[in-house]
């Protein structure tokens, strides 16, 4: 999107290719030039099925639910600390 100076040629692409509305893809590229750095992408994820306990399950969802975090974002963090 960088190379599309005219706001509208962007809009169009990203209408094209993201599969967003027009009103949507203004919203994002407006912003996006406030940006000052990049965003860092994050290194790609892939589903992986555990078995816990209901205990465990609930209180994983209460400890994520009031931190306003996903139940991802807290086992990751969990399950890193062991490396």
């Amino acid at each position: 999107m960088a190379r599309l100076e005219h706001l509208p040629d962007a809009v169009e692409r990203m209408v094209q290719d993201c599969d967003v509305s027009p009103r949507q893809a203004y919203r994002y590229l407006r912003h996006a030039r406030r940006l000052k750095a990049p965003v860092p992408v994050s290194e790609a994820k892939v589903a992986f099925t555990v078995k816990l306990s209901r205990t465990l399950v609930h209180r994983l969802r209460q400890y994520a639910a009031s931190r306003g975090l996903t139940l991802s974002e807290i086992v990751s963090r969990g399950v890193s600390t062991l490396f």
